[in-house]
């Protein structure tokens, strides 16, 4: 229990280091996620002190960690970015932006071989469970200021799923692990699977709604109400006229662009349309909104000062 405790004091002497870390990364994923035109709830924290000590005691029954190092290669979460896409159609979007930004150390998929309800043997689960993926990632230091320079050693751990599926992970977690007043029982077990049969269905009702937006974004003749339907729009049409894959294509700052459209009175798809089919349909990477706006720009030299003014305006906002 020695090291348990040298442990639990050095963590909460560097305590600041871990949450300023997790912050750092959860502002640069809401901030990328945004501009992207990508729908998610961005969450962080470090990990308290109290649960640390309640998971390190039960770990220590079967690792009987011999010293503090052992501890760090177990515990990974010590820093936490959650995102919570709204439709499971973004995630692989979500998971190229995470590999481009950060420096991914390992990744962990879920659901895993495990033993049911985490081994209870009083329920055999017919639904299979947590859906998601975890990132153990390092900040880049070339990405960033000094400021934040102190940080680039951190490991954080970033969680990716469904809003459904965290709000179910939540319930499941705290129960089944965490129990507060003794064991579940097999009626207990039984409802926390039909709740995941509920949120997989779920899942796959968002899928249904996310195609019905981006259908009717498709259809519509009227202006673009904001970045995120132009971004639906642009994902549709670039993948109808260039037929690429989804690794082959970073859509960059939607949000700059929707500006910019506005600014020229040109955010309708019909006057966007003819720029996405003279795309250029060469292999390799393409970044989409890099693309359009140097398409606009040769045809309108003269909307040059207008783009600026759509950048500047997006920096502004985004303070």
């Amino acid at each position: 229990m020695e090291v348990l405790s040298r442990f639990l004091e050095q963590y909460i002497r560097d305590l600041d280091y871990y949450e300023r870390a997790s912050k750092i990364c959860a502002q640069i994923c809401e901030n990328e996620l945004e501009t992207a035109g990508i729908r998610a709830i961005v969450t962080y924290r470090a990990k308290r002190p109290d649960k640390l000590k309640e998971k390190l005691i039960k770990r220590n029954e079967k690792h009987k960690y011999k010293n503090i190092e052992e501890i760090y290669e177990d515990i990974v979460d010590l820093a936490g970015v959650r995102i919570a896409i709204y439709f499971p159609g973004d995630k692989e979007e979500v998971e190229k932006f995470i590999r481009s930004t950060f420096e991914v150390v390992e990744v962990k998929e879920f659901p895993q071989d495990q033993e049911p309800n985490g081994g209870s043997g009083i329920y055999k689960k017919i639904f299979s469970g947590y859906h998601a993926t975890h990132y153990r990632v390092r900040l880049k230091p070339e990405h960033y200021g000094d400021d934040r320079k102190n940080h680039w050693d951190a490991l954080i751990e970033i969680q990716i799923a469904t809003v459904l599926m965290h709000a179910w992970a939540e319930v499941e977690h705290d129960l089944v692990y965490k129990p507060m007043s003794g064991k579940l029982s097999r009626d207990e077990y039984e409802i926390l699977d039909e709740l995941n049969g509920l949120i997989l269905s779920g899942e796959i009702a968002l899928k249904r709604l996310q195609k019905a937006f981006n259908e009717r974004v498709s259809r519509q003749s009227t202006p673009f109400s904001n970045h995120f339907e132009l971004a639906a729009f642009l994902y549709n049409r670039i993948q109808e006229v260039l037929g690429k894959k989804d690794d082959e294509i970073t859509m960059g700052r939607v949000d700059i662009l929707f500006n910019f459209l506005k600014l020229t009175n040109m955010a309708k798809p019909q006057c966007i349309n003819k720029y996405i089919e003279n795309l250029p349909k060469t292999s390799g990477h393409i970044n989409i909104v890099q693309q359009l706006v140097e398409l606009i720009l040769k045809d309108n030299p003269s909307l040059l000062e207008e783009y600026q003014k759509s950048k500047d305006m997006t920096g502004q906002m985004r303070l």
